[in-house]
């Protein structure tokens, strides 16, 4: 993937999250608030021509990762 290493970089440290958010979470609502300001705030970081890109990451993360969870918006 073609980002910045400073995105990069919260990206890895949001997969690590994940990992250990699926294996210690029970229910998906205790999940996605955490979730969802994490990504916001690296999505808020992107340069336009990385949105895109970075949101299709995350997404992969999530189909890899946590595939029973519901969809992430």
């Amino acid at each position: 993937m073609n980002v910045r290493p400073e995105i990069q970089v919260q990206l890895d440290a949001l997969e690590e999250k994940l990992v250990h958010w699926v294996a210690r979470v029970r229910h998906p609502a205790q999940f996605w608030p955490q979730f969802e300001v994490l990504a916001g705030e690296i999505l808020d970081q992107c340069e336009r021509s990385e949105r895109e890109q970075v949101r299709a990451y995350i997404q992969s993360m999530l189909n890899r990762l946590a595939p029973e969870l519901p969809p992430w918006r």
